[in-house]
C-alpha cells in the first residue's frame, strides 16, 4: 500500500508515490500489449498450421511469428523491469520503531599495511626456497596481518598436482649476529622466516613463459617484516627469472613500489560487514530489496556445503564460463582446493524448479571472506536470482562473524564495478607490478585484448560438454 502524508488536512502524494502511480499505469498497458501480442503469436500459429496442412506457402507467416514473437520477449523484459522498480517504490518508508543502528565502528576497508619495526644494520637476511618446511611457512602466514590464504605453503603442492606447474616459493630468514655462541651454528630448524614471496611459473606456447605471485587469484606478492626484505625476497626472483629464461614476473600487490612498472586498473571491491543480517538489509536501497524480494518469490531451495555441492556448483560455472567465452577451469581444481582448505571454503548453490541456477565458492581467511568463483545461468536473469544469491552469501558472512566481504576484483567503473558498488562495497587499490626480462614488454593477457575477440566469441558457441574437456589445458596458462 502507497502511503500518504498528511498536510492540512488532505492527503498529499509524495514525489515518489506519484511515479509509483505511473509505473503502475504503464505495467497495466505493457501487461494489455503483452496478451495481445501472445494472442496474435497463437493467431498466426493457428494459420502456420492450416496453410501447412493446405501445402500453401509459410514464409511470410513464419517471418510475421518471429516479429511477433520478439515482441513478446521485448514486452515480458519491460514487464518485469517495471515490476521491480515498483516494487522499489512501494517499499515502506517508515522503519521499525526498534530499527538497529548501524554499529559499523571499524574502518571501510582493511587495514594498510603495516611492517614490523626491525633493526636491517643488526640483522643478517639470507633468501632461499622453501622444500618442505610448510610448518614454519604457515606461522610466518598467521603471523603477518597482510597475508592472505594465497601465500600458505599448500598451494605449492595443490597446483603442481592440479596443473604440473612448477612453483618456486621464496622465504628471508633472520639470525642476529652474536646471537649463537661461539663455535656453534644455529640450527636451521630454528632460523626465524622474516618474509615469504610464492611464485608459480606458467609455460605455454600459447601464452608465453612467465612466474606470477600468484596466478588464478588476487593476492599472493611479497609480504615481510619490511619493505626492505620485500625487496630482497623480489630481488632474488628476479635474478632467478632471468637465469631460468622467463620473460616476466608479475607481483600481485596492494601497495606500491617504486622500482617497478604497474598495472593499476583493476580494484578490489570490500564490504565492511556489520555484526546482524538486518543491520546490513537496512543500509540497501529500496531497488536492491526489492529485486532480491524479486527471487524469493520464485520459490529458489538454498543449500550450502562442501564436495556434496561440488557438482551442482561446477554445471552452473562451466555454462556460464562458456557464456562468457572463457576456458573454465578442470573440476578436479575445485576438489582440491575443497580437500585441502576444508575449514576455509564453503560452496552455496540455488536451485529453481528443480535444477541448480545459482553458486558461489567462498574461501575465508582470518577476518575476511572471499568469492572468487560465482555463477548464474544467463536464462534465470530475469528473476533477479544473483542478486538473491550474494543475499545468501552476505548473510553467511555475517553470520559467521567475519568482518569484511571481498567481492573480487574489478575493473574501475565497468558493470561488475557498479554492481558490487550497489551494495555498499568499496575499491581498495591493486597495484600489479612486473620485473621485465630484456626488451620485454608489459603483458595484456586479458579478455579486453582485441586479439583474443575471436576465441572468445567462437568459444561462446561451443557445447559446454566439450569446454569441459578442453577448457583446463587452456586456462591452467592464463593467470
Amino acid at each position: 500500500m502507497i502511503k500518504a502524508q498528511k498536510t492540512s488536512s488532505q492527503l498529499q502524494a509524495t514525489d515518489d508515490q506519484l511515479v509509483a502511480l505511473g509505473k503502475l499505469q504503464q505495467h497495466v498497458d505493457v501487461k494489455k500489449q503483452l496478451k495481445e501480442a501472445q494472442f496474435q503469436c497463437k493467431k498466426i500459429s493457428r494459420q502456420i498450421g492450416e496453410a501447412k496442412r493446405s501445402k500453401q506457402p509459410t514464409e511470410q507467416l513464419m517471418h510475421a511469428m518471429q516479429e511477433q514473437g520478439r515482441t513478446v520477449t521485448d514486452l515480458k523484459t519491460r514487464l518485469n523491469g517495471l515490476t521491480e522498480k515498483i516494487s522499489g517504490y512501494l517499499e515502506p518508508e517508515t522503519e521499525p520503531e526498534n530499527k538497529p543502528e548501524n554499529t559499523l565502528k571499524k574502518p571501510a576497508l582493511p587495514p594498510a599495511r603495516v611492517h614490523v619495526k626491525h633493526n636491517p644494520n643488526n640483522e643478517q637476511i639470507s633468501i632461499a626456497q622453501l622444500a618442505n618446511n610448510n610448518g614454519q611457512w604457515n606461522q610466518y602466514v598467521e603471523s603477518n596481518p597482510a597475508a592472505s590464504l594465497y601465500h600458505r605453503a599448500e598451494w605449492k603442492e595443490l597446483i603442481n598436482n592440479v596443473f604440473g606447474h612448477e612453483c618456486y616459493f621464496f622465504y628471508a630468514s633472520s639470525n642476529e649476529p652474536g646471537s649463537n655462541k661461539p663455535g656453534k651454528k644455529e640450527p636451521a630448524g630454528n632460523e626465524k622466516i622474516v618474509g615469504i614471496l610464492p611464485l608459480v611459473r606458467l609455460n605455454s606456447k600459447l601464452f608465453g613463459d612467465f612466474m606470477v605471485s600468484m596466478p588464478y587469484f588476487n593476492s599472493g606478492g611479497a609480504i615481510a617484516n619490511s619493505l626492505l626484505i620485500e625487496q630482497k625476497l623480489m630481488t632474488a626472483a628476479n635474478d632467478f627469472a632471468a637465469k631460468i629464461g622467463t620473460a616476466h614476473i608479475e607481483y600481485r600487490d596492494d601497495i606500491t613500489r617504486d622500482e617497478l612498472p604497474a598495472r593499476t586498473e583493476k580494484v578490489n571491491m570490500i564490504l565492511s560487514m556489520p555484526e546482524t543480517e538486518n543491520v546490513l538489509w537496512q543500509t540497501f536501497t529500496p531497488k536492491l530489496r526489492a529485486q532480491i524480494r524479486r527471487a524469493q518469490r520464485e520459490n529458489i531451495q538454498i543449500k550450502s556445503g562442501g564436495t556434496e555441492c561440488l557438482t551442482d556448483f561446477y554445471t552452473v560455472f562451466a555454462r556460464n564460463m562458456r557464456d562468457l567465452g572463457t576456458p573454465v577451469y578442470g573440476k578436479k581444481f575445485f576438489n582440491n582446493i575443497l580437500h585441502t582448505f576444508s575449514e576455509n571454503s564453503k560452496i552455496i548453490t540455488l536451485h529453481h524448479k528443480g535444477r541448480p541456477v545459482a553458486a558461489a565458492f567462498l574461501l575465508g581467511h582470518k577476518d575476511t571472506l572471499e568469492i572468487p568463483w560465482a555463477s548464474t545461468i544467463k536464462d534465470v536473469n530475469h528473476l533477479s536470482i544473483n542478486m538473491l544469491l550474494y543475499w545468501e552469501v552476505l548473510k553467511f558472512a555475517v553470520k559467521n562473524q567475519y568482518q569484511y566481504f571481498d567481492f573480487g576484483r574489478s575493473s574501475k567503473d565497468s558493470g561488475t564495478f557498479r554492481f558490487k558498488q550497489q551494495w555498499g562495497a568499496k575499491p581498495k587499490q591493486l597495484f600489479w607490478h612486473y620485473w621485465l626480462s630484456d626488451n620485454a614488454e608489459m603483458p595484456k593477457l586479458n579478455p579486453g585484448n582485441p586479439k583474443f575477440a575471436l576465441a572468445i566469441n567462437v568459444w561462446r558457441r561451443i557445447p559446454v560438454f566439450i569446454t569441459k574437456l578442453i577448457g583446463p589445458f587452456i586456462v591452467k596458462n592464463l593467470p
